[in-house]
């Protein structure tokens, strides 16, 4: 019975451990990301609801054998910072509530169509995550009536206060979980 006990508890460990493990690599890559000057073309380039625009990455850097590119990860952010839109791609992710939209190494672009409410901007965010775990991001800001237009280089994007906060917060909470599971099991 004691060793049934623990199996179950070990397993339960694993739930609570796993997700949260793969959804905080990912992010921790985007929050050391640097700022950089690769190129995002967002098609149409003015801001209109319920359209759909293609979102282009292009790095021209010289990159060595040890530093290609693994990833291409896209975000669209209303100024609140707050996931906005969706993106038609295989592969998503939920990156601190973030819908993230993740491209291979030989995709280079996605479909985002913008939601049905009236908004003034959105804010695309280009990340691309090289072979050796480090990332360089960009963003884009596209404006209702007018073009898009390339917001200044910046060290870091302007949520990682609040994604270092809720991956904190969830680790808390998985932490609070196991010590009440670890009592009612024993």
């Amino acid at each position: 019975m004691a060793t049934f006990l623990f199996v179950v508890q070990l397993l339960f460990i694993g739930t609570l451990i796993v997700p949260a493990y793969t959804e905080t690599e990912r992010c921790n890559l985007l929050l050391n990301a640097t700022a950089s000057n690769f190129t995002i073309t967002v098609t149409p380039e003015a801001y209109q609801a319920n359209t759909t625009y293609v979102v282009t990455i292009r790095d021209n850097s010289n990159l060595t054998d040890s530093k290609n590119e693994s990833e291409y990860l896209l975000q669209a952010l209303s100024p609140q910072n707050v996931s906005v839109g969706e993106w038609t791609v295989v592969n998503r992710d939920n990156c601190s509530s973030i819908d993230t939209a993740i491209l291979n190494a030989t995709q280079k672009a996605a479909n985002w169509t913008s939601p049905n409410s009236k908004r003034a901007s959105v804010e695309i965010r280009a990340y691309i995550i090289y072979t050796d775990k480090s990332a360089k991001f960009k963003t884009v800001t596209l404006n209702k009536g007018s073009g898009s237009t390339t917001a200044p280089l910046t060290t870091t994007p302007n949520s990682v206060s609040m994604v270092q906060s809720s991956s904190f917060f969830i680790a808390v909470i998985q932490l609070l979980l196991l010590l009440v599971t670890s009592k009612l099991l024993s």
